[in-house]
């Protein structure tokens, strides 16, 4: 090496160290003025993490919506996480929810609770219809996503650049409705029997056109709607390519390296309203996709508990496909999931 290369190669060298020094300093200085206000306006969730070590809890709850919706008449207003801690008093329960959070943001959140910890177990919500491309496509995956940005383990400026680079979902409407009905023609499934249609989108079309249930039965149009959304939801067949699939494994294998021992609550669906809209055809695809969940992840050690059928039509408060119970329906997944748990040694695996 000539004396003049190695003069450049060290002419560089201290200009690469004197911009990795300027970058340093200017995350520092971001992070001690106006990080904390970004934290606060992007990312409510990244104080969950510290629910468990706050609370001093061996076991944390997380779930969605499901996990706090009450009905207006309801006199027991806890969730079901308090439930369920309520029923195992030899433990102390750690509840974290927020609306229309899903696998994905579990992760991140289960990611970064500290190292120390009294964690033993970590309860996850599997909510069914987060696996359809209505949900995956949401209009507000926007906003989770830039929480997950700031959730990241990475320095604070570099962060905030990925938002300000929008290095996140943001479809205007008309993309995402594209995308929407693109993944409902992706969301194919066979029946042991011949059926007429092979994807949601085309089943969709057929109730929303004929104005009629699978049965020949007439019906109203806001009956249609409900049954057409109950298609678009639950029609689909689960397979490794599924994106909250992927979500799901990394939990398991995180949980694994921490050694927390994990259970899915596969949670309550409307199975008596859906089988009288859309048929035992959808019933099956449902049974079916929660059959894949516990067929996947129970040899990973996972215990994975079916509450698909635990409540009953008239615990669901709301007209439209949600999984929000009134306390009746709260309670009766709360006992199920305390059943199962209790001769489980829940402090290993």
């Amino acid at each position: 090496m000539t004396d003049e290369t190695r003069h450049i190669i060290l002419k560089i060298a201290k200009k690469l160290l004197l911009l990795l020094l300027l970058l340093v300093a200017m995350d520092l200085v971001y992070r001690f003025t106006l990080y904390p206000r970004d934290l606060e306006r992007y990312c409510s969730l990244l104080e969950f993490p510290q629910v468990p070590v706050r609370d001093t809890a061996d076991i944390i709850y997380l779930g969605e919506s499901s996990e706090f919706s009450c009905s207006p008449t309801d006199t027991d207003r806890r969730s079901i996480g308090t439930m369920i801690g309520d029923l195992m008093p030899g433990h102390k329960m750690g509840c974290i929810s927020k609306g229309a959070v899903h696998a994905a943001i579990y992760y991140d959140i289960l990611r970064n609770i500290p190292r120390k910890n009294p964690v033993k177990t970590v309860i996850v919500t599997v909510n069914m219809r987060s696996f359809s491309s209505e949900w995956i496509y949401s209009n507000l995956e926007q906003a989770l996503q830039k929480e997950q940005i700031m959730m990241k383990k990475a320095p604070a400026l570099y962060k905030r650049m990925l938002l300000a680079f929008k290095a996140y979902v943001h479809w205007s409407e008309d993309e995402r409705g594209k995308l929407v009905r693109k993944g409902l023609r992706r969301q194919t499934f066979t029946l042991p029997h011949p059926f007429p249609y092979h994807n949601a989108s085309e089943w969709d079309h057929a109730i929303a056109n004929s104005f009629q249930l699978y049965n020949g039965k007439q019906v109203s149009q806001d009956t249609v709607e409900l049954a057409c959304h109950y298609v678009k939801c639950f029609a689909y067949q689960l397979d490794d390519n599924n994106p909250r699939i992927k979500d799901f494994d990394r939990i398991a294998r995180l949980c694994q390296r921490r050694g927390w021992r994990l259970v899915f609550n596969i949670l309550a669906d409307n199975m008596d309203q859906i089988k009288t809209l859309a048929g035992p055809d959808l019933e099956y695809l449902m049974q079916d996709n929660a059959q894949y969940i516990i067929q996947r992840y129970e040899p990973m050690g996972v215990i994975v508990v079916n509450n698909q059928y635990s409540v009953r039509e008239e615990d669901f408060f709301e007209t439209f496909v949600t999984e929000h119970y009134n306390q009746r329906g709260r309670h009766a997944i709360a006992e199920k999931m305390a059943e199962k748990l209790a001769g489980i040694n829940l402090n290993s695996q």
